[in-house]
Parts: C-alpha cells; structure tokens; sequence
C-alpha cells in the first residue's frame, strides 16, 4: 500500500494534503487517509537510522551520525535543502573533490543526479518539486554527502598514520554549535564556498592538486613513452632508445633528418633532463639512464596519480595550522629540512630505519643538542652488541662501551659472564663514550619522545651516497648535522658552525638548550611539491601507501 501511495503522489497536484481511500467492501464508506508530507517521509527515514544506526536511500548507504539526527529532530523534520543554490552548490563542490583526488560517486554523485529531483525543486513538477518520498531521499543524501566530503576534506577519508594537526583544529561543523552552522551553511546558499574553504591552504597541497591536473592530463592523451631495457645511456652515446626518452622528458630533438645519427645522439640537453628527472625523484644525479633511472621513467602516470592522490590525503592530515618554524624529516624521501614561513632555509640527506627498523611518524618539539654525546644502547640493540662480543672478546674497548648496572654504576666486564645472556635477558645496560667510533657521531639533536628516536651524526658517512638510505634501527642521520644544528639553535652569532666546531675538537659533552623549542614533524610522502612548486616523488619504501589508496577507493556509501 505505501507503494501504491508514492506512486499515487506522483500523479496528483501539490497544494495541502493529497487524499487516497482504502478499497472497501461494495457499500462501504471508503477510510480517507493523508498521503505522508515531506516531513512525514524524512521523521520516518531518521526514525530508522537511529534504531539501526544506518539508513539506505536509493541504493545508498547514510551512516547515524550526531549532526545527521540533530539536523532533522532538531527543526522538526523540516527539509534542509530548500535552497537552490544550495542544491546546485553542492552539487559541484562534489564534482570537484576530484581534484583533490576524492571520488565523486562517494558523495552519492548519481544518485543525485539521476531521476526526477535532481535539479533545483522550482524546475520540475510544475514548481511544486518532487514527491514527499523522492524529496526526503534527496534531501538526506544531500546532507550526508555534505557531512561526509566536508569531513573528508578538513579531515581526510582515511585514518591517520603519524602525526595529524587535525584533531587541534576548529571545526564549524563540530561541537555545540555543528547544527547551526550547517543549517545557516545550507540556508544561505554558500555550500560551495564552504566546502571550497574547508581543505589545506598550504602551498604543497596547492600545488599536488595541480600536478593532478596535469597528469590527469596526460593520461587521458595515453600516457608516456617506455623506454626500453638496454645498456646504460650516458652523454655523447648513440642509441636508438633516445628519441623515446626525448619525448618522455620533453626535450626537442636537434635539426636533424629521420635518418641523421645526431637525433639517437645523447646531447648535453637530454643529460639536463635526465639529471633534473633524477633531482625530482629521489634518484642520484648522475646524467645516466640506467636500470634505476629507467625503471622511475617507466612508473605509468596512472600509478603517479594514485602516488598524488594518496599525499594530498596526507596533506590534508597534516597542513593545517603549521607552525611559522618547523623541521620536516620525510622518511620515504631519506631527507631532512627546516621551513620557516614559505621558505626552506636547510635541506640534508638522512638515513632513516630499514624496512624491519621503521622509522616512526610522530611529532615533537625539540629541546636541545647534545655535542661530544654519549650513547646509551637501546635494548633492541644490546642483543646485536651480545652477538659482537661472543665474535670478538674485545669489542667493548675497541667501541668504548661501558657496562653499567640498573643504578647507573660501571660495571667491569670482565665479571660478567655475557654468555649467559639474550638481549631480552640481559640485565646491564651499555654505554658508548664520546669518540670517532661513537654511533650518534658527534652531534645529537633530541626532540624527546616514546619511540627514543632523534637526528644524529654518524661516523658511516659513506651511506649517505646511497640512492636508498635505510640503514639505521628507527633514527635519524644527518649528512649536515651542524648546518642542521647551527639554524634550530638559531643564533648565529654564538652557536654557528664554526663554534660548534671548536667546541666539538674539545672532546667535552656539553649540552646546549634552544631558547625556543623547535617542532619537529617525522612524515612519510611519497609525493610531494616543494615550496617552488616543483614535482618530487620517492619510493614507496616501506609500502605504506596500498593501504592508504585502498581507503581512498572504497565507496563506504555503498
């Protein structure tokens, strides 16, 4: 029967309350009774998703959410979305979270803008807009595909991994006063300004959106050129790969015929490219094209899309409310910088965790640098100075690490039976003095933190060469420490390098705290803009980011 009256409401005119009669006997008196009102439809949809704590709609799925019920219970079950600039706002604010690399059909595209309703209510139904039934749907879609993209583009669709300044940020449509907000959003036809003010003004997410324009662009020409597998291609080579690799980085061959060697001739121009293609993707920039270089050039531009797609969600966890001054390590890109305002004032190569010694993603600030430091082995680690020791009975004089027990008192080595013990049993701790040998180098940088990670000197320097940097058990090396040093501690004229220097040649720990703590945010971006709007990417060394894409692409309104 209430299907019979839905379709019933379709057929009959607006204007108060449409009447049916139940079928009846011969004779009978027929029952009259109300075709329900808009109102009507949506307090029994809401009615349902509170007791079910989910609703389907047009073969949609709408989660209970606070601000959902309290939108409708509050104002009595009245429609929201009455407004059409609201309507048609809302609409194109979900056609463009492409751009952000969101999925429309998330955010309930299709259902609506198929059918009957679809368009604002004063251009259909003779002015008096869709049924009660069709409009309650359309009018809870509406609202949760607003509550969903406006969370996803302030917040990110997916969980966050590491640190997030999202949860300090205000929120207009979280709190007390979410409902108002919205309603007074909704009422006065601002949506897509609303919704455009919500994700990262920062100048890398700004500036991913636009490099997937620009992808997007070129796989829709059919992407790029491969490059063959071959020898390795070096300047002044000839090579039949060349004008394929040519036309993969843009670069106009010489005025030459078809036929003339000098167009498969590796040119000085062909090695600019090569090494700025290498600079922007985390490669060494030597001028070669060998099995590295060729295997980044051949990365389809679909799967550079879903790497940019994945960082602006990062982005979004990530680039509100940074601080003025902050150092940024990304572990993916093995690289440390310092930014201040819209500019970065240091840039290093690190050494970061292998792929079973990952490097945290966390945020804290740091305090101080530590000079002439001493190291006190983790407990991860002591199992790896027990295995030493049972190699080479003189391992501790020649590393110069103490042993000390629970209190803190030197223990002499030679009473110890190290035998006896696993890094999980044993009940020392050791110690490494300053020194050449000493694993933190000369120089530590500590921003306190449960993981008993920090950025370091080294004395293995010959590591920093490396295209792929993950060598250490979770902290951070640094190729330039005291350059690293000399701009946290901020004041020149006291702490620049050359006094860091004399006082290192002096042998003597010695603290220095930082008048002002510096943030430290450790992050993992396998894509990102750099603050001249120039395209990196980076290896995906720990292989965070399926799971991220995976997130991106699951449809939760199904």
């Amino acid at each position: 029967m209430r299907s019979l009256v839905l379709a019933l409401s379709i057929l009959l005119p607006g204007g108060g309350d449409v009447w049916y009669a139940d079928p009846s006997p011969p004779g009978a008196i027929p029952t009259r009774h109300a075709i329900p009102s808009t109102p009507d439809e949506i307090k029994w949809r809401v009615e349902q998703l509170r007791a079910n704590g989910v609703l389907r709609v047009a073969d949609r799925r709408i989660e209970s959410r606070t601000l959902m019920l309290d939108v409708y219970e509050r104002r009595g079950f009245q429609p929201l979305w009455t407004h059409p600039a609201a309507v048609e706002g809302l609409a194109r604010a979900i056609d463009a979270a492409e751009q952000h690399g969101l999925d429309p059909e998330h955010y309930h595209r299709s259902a609506l803008s198929e059918g009957p309703g679809a368009a604002p209510p004063s251009a259909l139904w003779g002015g008096a807009g869709p049924p009660p039934g069709r409009a309650a749907d359309l009018d809870l879609l509406r609202t949760d595909a607003f509550v969903r993209l406006s969370s996803h583009l302030r917040f990110g669709k997916v969980e966050p991994e590491g640190p997030s300044t999202g949860a300090e940020a205000s929120w207009r449509f979280g709190g007390s006063h979410a409902m108002d907000n919205l309603v007074a959003v909704v009422s006065s036809g601002r949506v897509e300004q609303a919704l455009a003010s919500l994700p990262p003004r920062h100048i890398v997410y700004q500036g991913l959106m636009t490099a997937l324009a620009d992808l997007r662009a070129v796989a829709a020409t059919g992407g790029w050129d491969r490059i063959p597998d071959g020898p390795t291609m070096r300047r002044d080579s000839t090579d039949a790969r060349v004008p394929a690799l040519r036309r993969r980085l843009g670069v106009t061959p010489p005025f030459a015929a078809e036929q003339d060697a000098g167009i498969l001739r590796f040119d000085a121009a062909l090695e600019a490219a090569v090494t700025s293609f290498q600079h922007t993707h985390g490669l060494n920039e030597d001028g070669l094209v060998g099995a590295a270089t060729r295997s980044a050039l051949n990365v389809p531009v679909e799967r550079r899309i879903d790497q940019v797609r994945v960082n602006l969600e990062r982005a979004r966890w990530v680039a509100h409310q940074l601080p003025d001054a902050f150092v940024a390590v990304n572990v993916a890109g093995a690289r440390v910088y310092v930014l201040q305002g819209d500019s970065v004032v240091f840039e290093t190569r690190a050494i970061v965790g292998t792929d079973y010694t990952r490097t945290p993603l966390f945020s804290a600030p740091m305090l101080y640098v530590d000079l002439n430091p001493t190291w006190t082995v983790p407990a991860s680690v002591a199992g790896e100075v027990l295995g030493a020791l049972r190699e080479d009975s003189t391992y501790l004089q020649v590393q110069g690490i103490r042993v000390l027990d629970a209190s803190g008192r030197e223990v002499d080595p030679s009473e110890i039976d190290f035998s006896r013990y696993t890094d999980g049993t044993f009940p020392y701790v050791f110690r490494q003095d300053p020194g050449p040998t000493n694993a933190l180098g000369e120089i530590k940088l500590m921003f306190p933190n449960k993981h008993s990670v920090y950025l370091h000197d080294t004395p293995s320097r010959g590591l920093f060469a490396a295209e792929k940097r993950l060598f250490s058990h979770g902290c951070i090396r640094v190729q330039n420490p005291l350059g690293l040093a000399e701009v946290v501690i901020g004041d020149p004229e006291r702490w620049n390098r050359e006094a860091l220097r004399a006082e290192i040649d002096k042998g003597i720990t010695q603290t220095i705290p930082l008048d002002k703590p510096m943030p430290v945010y450790v992050l993992y971006w396998t894509a990102s803009v750099d603050l001249h709007g120039e395209l990196h990417f980076y290896p995906d060394v720990y292989g965070r980011d399926a799971a991220i894409l995976a997130g991106l692409d699951m449809d939760d309104g199904r």
